[in-house]
């Protein structure tokens, strides 16, 4: 296969070439948004990074568990941790 570009497929690309959006597309678009939205944006901002923080804990806290031998080692370290409280 030649690496010189195919004349006919260039011409096809810039026939093709045409802007995405119009004016009248944006503004239908901007006309059907609900026009509350923008007065509860920050609250569902905050609910959304407080749901990622908190998944992210229990994802951090639930990860190890699934380790093999977890509970043995688990068991372990309450073991020493009882040891060294009344010893």
């Amino acid at each position: 296969m030649p690496d010189e570009p195919d004349a006919q497929l260039l011409r096809s690309f810039a026939q093709a070439d045409q802007p995405l959006a119009d004016a009248q597309f944006v503004a239908q678009l901007t006309a059907r948004l609900p026009g509350g939205a923008a007065a509860s944006a920050p609250f569902e901002a905050l609910g959304a990074a407080l749901q990622t923080i908190g998944r992210s804990l229990l994802i951090g806290v639930a990860a190890p568990l699934r380790l093999r031998h977890v509970g043995v080692m688990a068991l372990a370290a309450l073991a020493v941790t009882v040891w060294a409280a009344f010893a």
